[in-house]
This record gives structure tokens, C-alpha cells and sequence, in this order.
């Protein structure tokens, strides 16, 4: 195949609609589904390595001082991970009819299991779950998340924000399940509310498994938590339509990933990998939690309107439009663009999108591009086929 001369891409300069639309009422819902964050590369094109690639030990591409980790409590800070504020309960307001969320804050001394989640809401969740439309094996993660939960609340050696922020976990799925069986509720937003209580209950999956660390265990439940805060916003009659629908493209895309990296065939294979996917992750949850927190200070929600606008910039980032390009000069499969496409709207570029490109589908491309020493990307595709794709982010061709 003749080699596609590469065109010069005009940087596009905006501001996205999401961040926009979730931060001002009166905006208009335009963004795409996208939730990458757009990160900038070292200046200057190193020359090709010689395999195998040891990127260099300093990694200019992968913390960030936008994001807002200042604001969010460390794995380990004994308090409530709500943004901008001391009150579990905040943001959202409990849908009509539903439970009014779990009894938190006030009282410092132990609370017994009865205050923080209802007796009756585990037979209530279960029943809806066996009445969900969805596979037996998703029925049964689904029983398995809501136990390990309510266990977690159960347990005396259970931190009282961990207690605090999984009792709001519950009664978020519990309500969403009421959503899901109501008659008046329509079948695309069934649909939808399915596969965000699939997102919050991997989360709460993770956030107890024994297998995982710690630290990362944190994170999860405290994603778990973001995911509860921002559905229980979808709950909200006043939440106008168009920060409805855009709050929905950032949950389903969180809860895409989730799902994505956990499933053996689709998920990050190495370790490192894994590690720079879940911050991904938890940076658009975090970032969507704190525009929703009407407590939040501004300095916080100015970082988060940037790490959102930059996810929702991905799809037209110039940078990706040429690896795109690139990538198409070797004739990949359908299953291997839609797997590049499908991570980027997950993960961001460029880590969602070297996720992509290292599937199993993309395998036979990216052997033809790692072997073309005559295309200037041909040092990244080599990284990605010999390395963690994280560590390849510094091979990223620049003008």
C-alpha cells in the first residue's frame, strides 16, 4: 500500500460542551460521547531505539498537575470522598418516591447496620435484580456486589466513611432499580441504567477484592462512590435535560472501562497498565462528582472542567486524528478500530488508545507497523508491541 502523505492537522481550540453544559445550566448538549484527557508529549522526536524499548525512567506524560487530586482525599484520609464538602449526602436529591439515601454524617460514635441502610432494601435489591433483563451470570456479579457492600457496612472493622460511602452505594442501587422496573420508564433509559449499575457494582467488586492492593481497593471504593453521587444526580427532576444527558455519556463511558479492563479478552494484560487505566478512570468519575457538588470551591471545579474538557476534545485531538491515520495505512480490521475508538471514549487519549491499538484484534496491523522503519510512529507501535502501553506515551511523533 503507497504510503498516505500526512497531512498538517490544524490544532482545534474550544471549549467542550460537556464541562460547559455540566457546570452551566443553559448549555447546550453537544459533546460527544469522548472522555479522553488530552496529554501533551516531551517536545522533539526521539530517533528510534533499538528494541526492545526501555522508555526513559522519568514519565513526562503520565501525571498531570490539572488533575484534581488536591481536592480528593488520599486512599487512607478517614473522611467522606465527597467533593467540595464534609456532607456525604451531597450532591443530589433523592428521587421521588425512593428512599431518602443513607442516615451519614452527624454523630461521630459507630453506627449500628439498621441506621445506614434499611433492612428490607437487601430483599427489595435482590428481587429487582432477578427481575432485570440481563443475563444469569450478570445477575449473579450484580447479588455478589450488593452483599460484598452490605457486608462491608456490617463489618466493626470498617472505617465509618467506608461505611458512610457504601451505604450510599446501596441506596443509589436500590433506587436505580426502582427506575429500571417502573412502567413509565422508557426502554433506551433501562437500558442505560443497567449498564451504570454494572459500572458501580464492578466497582464495589473491586473495592473488596482481596487479590488487589490496598491503595487500589481505596480507589475503587471511592469511585464506587463518585459513580453513586452522579447517579443519584440523574435522580434529581430539577437536573436539566441537557446535563442529564451529558452526565450519562460520562458514567456510561466509566462504566464501559470498568467493565472493559476487568473482562480477560479486552483488558490491560500488564500490571502498569492496569494501574494507569483505573487513575484514568477515577479522574473523570472524580472530575464529574466535583462539577456536580454545588459545595465544591471553584479552584476545584476549574480543574475539573479541564480534565472534562480535554476527555471530551479526545475524538478530535489532532494528535490521535494522525495516529488514526496512521494506524489506517495498514489495513486494520473493523474489530480493531472499533476497539481503538471504543478505549479512547473509555480512557482518554493517548493511554485509551494505545489500550486499543495493544487488543488482540489490532495484533496483525500492529506487527506490519512495528516492522515499517520508514514511518516516523514506527518507534511508538514497536513500544506498544514489546511494552506496557503506558510506558510508550514519550514515543509520540511531534511536530
Amino acid at each position: 500500500m503507497s504510503k498516505i502523505a500526512r497531512r498538517q492537522v490544524t490544532r482545534i481550540v474550544g471549549t467542550s460542551c460537556l464541562a460547559a453544559a455540566l457546570a452551566l445550566p443553559s448549555a447546550a448538549a453537544a459533546a460527544p460521547h469522548t472522555l479522553a484527557r488530552q496529554t501533551g508529549a516531551p517536545a522533539g522526536t526521539p530517533a528510534p531505539p533499538p528494541p526492545p524499548y526501555t522508555p526513559p525512567a522519568p514519565k513526562p506524560n503520565t501525571p498531570e498537575p490539572n488533575t484534581p487530586a488536591p481536592y480528593t482525599p488520599a486512599p487512607n484520609t478517614p473522611a467522606p470522598n465527597t467533593p467540595g464538602s464534609g456532607q456525604p449526602n451531597s450532591p443530589g436529591t433523592p428521587s421521588p418516591g425512593g428512599p431518602s439515601g443513607p442516615a451519614t454524617g452527624g454523630p461521630t460514635t459507630p453506627q449500628a447496620p439498621q441506621s445506614l441502610v434499611p433492612q428490607d432494601v437487601k430483599k427489595e435489591a435482590e428481587a429487582r435484580i432477578a427481575a432485570l433483563n440481563v443475563p444469569e451470570d450478570v445477575k449473579k456479579r450484580l447479588r455478589e456486589g450488593l452483599n460484598q457492600a452490605l457486608n462491608a457496612i456490617r463489618d466493626p472493622s470498617t472505617p465509618q466513611a467506608a461505611k458512610d460511602q457504601y451505604a450510599r452505594v446501596v441506596s443509589t442501587i436500590n433506587d436505580t432499580l426502582k427506575i429500571i422496573q417502573s412502567p413509565t420508564t422508557s426502554p433506551a433509559d433501562k437500558a442505560t441504567y443497567t449498564k451504570l449499575i454494572r459500572g458501580i457494582n464492578e466497582s464495589v467488586r473491586l473495592s473488596q477484592d482481596p487479590k488487589i492492593a490496598p491503595a487500589d481497593r481505596d480507589v475503587y471504593r471511592r469511585l464506587a462512590d463518585e459513580f453513586a453521587k452522579s447517579m443519584k444526580q440523574l435522580q434529581n427532576p430539577k437536573l436539566p435535560p441537557e446535563q442529564r444527558a451529558l452526565a450519562v455519556k460520562v458514567l456510561e463511558g466509566l462504566s464501559d472501562g470498568l467493565l472493559a479492563a476487568q473482562d480477560p479478552k479486552t483488558g490491560p494484560k500488564k500490571a502498569q497498565d492496569v494501574q494507569q487505566i483505573q487513575k484514568n478512570l477515577q479522574e473523570a468519575g472524580t472530575a464529574l462528582a466535583t462539577l456536580q457538588d454545588p459545595n465544591a470551591p471553584q479552584q476545584a471545579k476549574d480543574a475539573a472542567r479541564k480534565t472534562l474538557d480535554d476527555r471530551a476534545a479526545s475524538a478530535q485531538n489532532p494528535k490521535y486524528l494522525e495516529f488514526l491515520a496512521e494506524v489506517k495505512r495498514y489495513n486494520p480490521s473493523a474489530a480493531c478500530l472499533a476497539a481503538i475508538d471504543a478505549r479512547t471514549n473509555q480512557a482518554g487519549w493517548p493511554e485509551g488508545s494505545l489500550w486499543g491499538l495493544s487488543d488482540e484484534s489490532c495484533s496483525d496491523i500492529l506487527a506490519k507497523a512495528a516492522g515499517d522503519n520508514s514511518s516516523r510512529w514506527n518507534a511508538l507501535f514497536q513500544c506498544v508491541q514489546q511494552n506496557a502501553f503506558s510506558t510508550c506515551l514519550v514515543y509520540i511523533p511531534q511536530d
